[in-house]
């Protein structure tokens, strides 16, 4: 047990006064072992300790802009139990079931940007499974797809087309406008019957911060975003993977 993790651990009991009933862990970016465009490599080390957190008592669930079945999957391999919150919340697995907690859906907007912004952008293959939240690429490995965001924007204003836009630091989501990552907690909590008070969310994105109303704790790994960091209740040592294994080994010491 690190002394970094021990001081985490500290910080996580004073504030809700226990181990954390759930966990909801983001995945590009905090569950892997970089957070750039391109880098899709887990963090082996805190992967290990997901599984180890269940036995201890703590629920885990990914919460990610990836599609269901990829969160699906992964979930099933790391021993992650909990329910898996996908297209940034509008969408709950658990149990064999799909739960939305959007009423729309961003294909119409998904379609005119797939159309119209080919030269800049490419959809993400994972978007043939997605039912309200679509993704896109930037064209230019070498490009942030942040810095094309707004011609996303003038692109769909032009169609008077309404959708909630986002930056992932990996993709743009095109998403409805009644889309957050806090929606597809809560629900994910109240299909486990436990308080959202209880709960510990970890990101590293901007988006993550809408995981802000439906968690105990907001956690940003160290190489956040500065705008998760600004709202975060605990900025963890490390980077990404290295940052959510200190998380995770402060949970196990919770538990004992």
């Amino acid at each position: 047990m690190s002394h970094h993790a021990l001081l985490v651990a500290r910080e996580i009991k004073e504030m809700i006064g226990a181990k954390p009933c759930l966990l909801a862990i983001d995945v590009d970016g905090t569950l892997t072992s970089k957070r750039a465009r391109g880098e899709f490599l887990l963090d082996f080390a805190a992967a290990s300790l997901i599984a180890k957190v269940e036995e201890k008592g703590t629920t885990t669930m990914l919460v990610t802009g990836n599609s269901a079945p990829v969160a699906a999957g992964l979930a099933r391999y790391l021993g992650s139990r909990g329910p898996q919150v996908a297209e940034n919340g509008c969408l709950v697995f658990y149990n064999g079931r799909i739960w939305s907690s959007c009423r729309y859906t961003a294909r119409p907007a998904a379609r005119i940007v797939e159309r119209e912004l080919s030269g800049l952008l490419n959809p993400s293959w994972q978007n043939t499974c997605r039912i309200h939240d679509y993704a896109f690429l930037a064209r230019n490995p070498a490009t942030d797809p942040s810095l094309l965001l707004g011609h996303v924007e003038k692109v769909l204003e032009s169609h008077g087309i309404e959708a909630k836009l986002s930056s992932s630091g990996y993709a743009i989501h095109v998403r409805p406008p009644d889309a957050s990552k806090a929606n597809g907690v809560a629900l994910a909590a109240s299909l486990l019957g436990v308080d959202t008070s209880c709960i510990v969310a970890v990101g590293d994105s901007s988006i993550d911060v809408e995981m802000r109303p439906s968690s105990g704790i907001l956690a940003a790994v160290g190489n956040a975003d500065p705008a998760l960091k600004k709202e975060a209740d605990i900025v963890l040592p490390g980077e990404s993977g290295t940052s959510l294994r200190i998380l995770l080994e402060a949970i196990l010491h919770l538990a004992h």
